[in-house]
């Protein structure tokens, strides 16, 4: 039995022994080291979610300092609406009523202590479907309008985030501490912005019927120069809908805010989205559009957040962690690359990766190849697509871009180095005859035997292309119009000479009518000009019974 055990003859590969020790240490270590990964890995993704956790709170916070205070303006403006304290002078309203069929108007209603109202005619009124200046309460407006001033008065030094309170009038007015215009062109294209900026629309009855707070992000229906998110609400009494309350919010600001957020982890990137994704502010870093979000990685964000409020995952060598906001309806998203990690606590998951980097080196290299090969295909190809582009594929002459273009270039080196130059243009006598009788197939036989013939005639310097569908141009540098025409003249006469096999027992002799003109000869180089001339005595040729030369007027 012994004897039998130690059998040398079981241990004739060695290879496979070999083979299977390996095996075995190297799953070892791949479940260790995967181990080890799933260890840090949700270490740091708890960290990531952590400060997200934070950012997203102060956020919040900012957000819902403004939105309480948008709805603590709206309470106030209820109020006045139902009980004013404060009564604008009698001049005042009269005033209104004076200049009211003005373009734009201006109306201290409080001697200058509130934030002035600013109007429209009642034309303007009339031709918005969404405006309604009704005589039976435009006096109630205005006197709850005069009271709010005097909140909107203090709303331009909110801090914060916060920058802009305004109020959209229904009755073709507005409210805005941060406005400055005074003429009434200007006063007229403001509340134009104001009341078609997407803020406004959305607190229609039909569009918002819980008359909650909505939110948009787009320009700043106030200043145009910079981009805001509104949060705006709609303003109601006794079941009518007087106008919009908002406030903006700078999205310089957020940025800004997100930026020192991650004064201590400024390698980190966040982006604040909204609930369609557009992104709203983001870190610096993320300008770089490989950090962005993709449509696919969206979709499956957008999928995990109807079932949870927060949460993280990675993604290749990216970490991303998100957090809906409770006060926006949008989604706080943080994202770390694998070089980042690296840099801080969690710096033993590059390490892992890095040795994992090691096992696909071999697959690089294959791609590379791959790659290789394919990026060679694609440059012939590519050579084969020019090519394309710039000849005619029956003829194999310019086509009609590429020879105009070539043309001239050519043209104006002559005019530039005093060299004369001509053109002429041919078209084949009875083409169309050709193709009626015997089909397109003979037609492009004809074509391609034009053109070769074309090109036996011209010199390496000419440049010749097809314009049309049997219309040939030359273009002959250095040439006289008495030159062109005997090269013209050459070419008719070895068109007319042979005879085509059209079919098995058919032969065609075509011919072709010419028409020539020369820069120096007409006074000059502009050679759509030139080819205009010469084509106007081509068909002076053909009226003159074809299959001849044509080189003056």
């Amino acid at each position: 039995m012994l004897k039998r055990t130690l059998n040398p003859t079981r241990f004739r590969h060695p290879g496979r022994v070999v083979n299977l020790c390996f095996a075995i240490v190297l799953l070892c270590s791949t479940l260790l080291t995967w181990r080890e990964v799933v260890v840090l890995e949700n270490a740091y993704l708890a960290g990531q979610r952590n400060s997200l956790d934070t950012i997203a709170t102060a956020l919040d916070r900012h957000l819902q300092y403004g939105v309480d205070r948008l709805l603590f303006y709206r309470s106030a403006m209820e109020e006045a609406l139902e009980a004013p304290v404060i009564t604008p002078s009698q001049e005042a309203l009269a005033a209104f009523f004076a200049q009211r069929d003005s373009e734009g108007w201006l109306l201290n209603v409080n001697d200058k202590r509130g934030v002035p109202l600013r109007g429209v005619s009642d034309d303007y009124v009339e031709q918005n479907p969404y405006l309604n200046r009704e005589e039976e309460r435009l006096n109630q407006e205005l006197t709850a309008a005069s009271e709010f001033s005097y909140l909107m008065n203090s709303a331009s030094a909110d801090p914060a985030l916060q920058r802009n309170m305004f109020y959209t009038s229904r009755a073709g007015f507005y409210l805005s501490p941060a406005a400055q215009e005074q003429e009434e062109a200007r006063i007229r294209a403001h509340y134009h912005r104001l009341v078609n900026h997407p803020y406004f629309s959305a607190h229609s009855k039909r569009s918002n019927p819980t008359r909650g707070v909505r939110w948009t992000h787009s320009q700043s229906p106030v200043d145009q120069a910079d981009r805001s998110l509104t949060a705006s609400v709609p303003l109601d009494h006794e079941q009518r809908w007087y106008g919009v309350l908002a406030l903006d919010f700078r999205v310089d600001a957020v940025t800004q805010f997100l930026m020192e957020s991650l004064e201590e982890d400024h390698e980190a990137d966040i982006v604040l989205y909204d609930s369609h994704f557009q992104v709203i502010a983001a870190t610096k870093s993320t300008t770089h559009r490989g950090r962005l979000l993709s449509a696919e990685q969206k979709t499956k964000l957008a999928q995990m957040m109807k079932k949870a409020t927060e949460g993280d995952y990675r993604l290749g060598a990216r970490f991303i962690s998100w957090a809906r906001l409770s006060y926006f309806d949008g989604v706080l998203v943080r994202v770390d690359t694998l070089a980042q990690s690296a840099s801080g606590e969690f710096g033993k998951i590059t390490l892992v990766l890095a040795l994992l980097w090691l096992l696909f080196t071999s697959m690089l290299i294959f791609s590379w190849v791959v790659i290789r090969r394919m990026v060679h295909d694609m440059y012939q190809m590519q050579h084969h697509l020019q090519w394309r582009a710039w000849y005619d594929t029956l003829t194999r002459l310019y086509n009609r871009g590429a020879f105009f273009e070539r043309a001239k270039n050519a043209a104006a080196r002559c005019r530039e180095q005093n060299q004369p130059c001509a053109v002429i243009q041919l078209d084949l006598d009875h083409f169309k005859s050709v193709n009626d009788r015997f089909g397109h197939q003979a037609g492009d036989r004809v074509l391609s035997h034009a053109a070769g013939l074309v090109s036996q005639t011209l010199r390496a310097e000419d440049i010749a292309g097809r314009v049309g569908g049997e219309e040939f141009c030359i273009l002959l540098p250095g040439a006289t119009r008495d030159e062109a025409e005997r090269v013209a003249e050459r070419i008719r006469t070895r068109l007319n000479a042979r005879e085509i096999l059209i079919t098995q027992n058919t032969t065609l002799r075509i011919s072709g009518s010419l028409g020539v003109s020369g820069a120096q000869e007409e006074g000059t180089y502009d050679f759509e000009q030139l080819q205009l001339i010469a084509d106007r005595r081509l068909y002076l040729a053909k009226q003159n019974g074809r299959n001849g030369v044509r080189a003056w007027d």
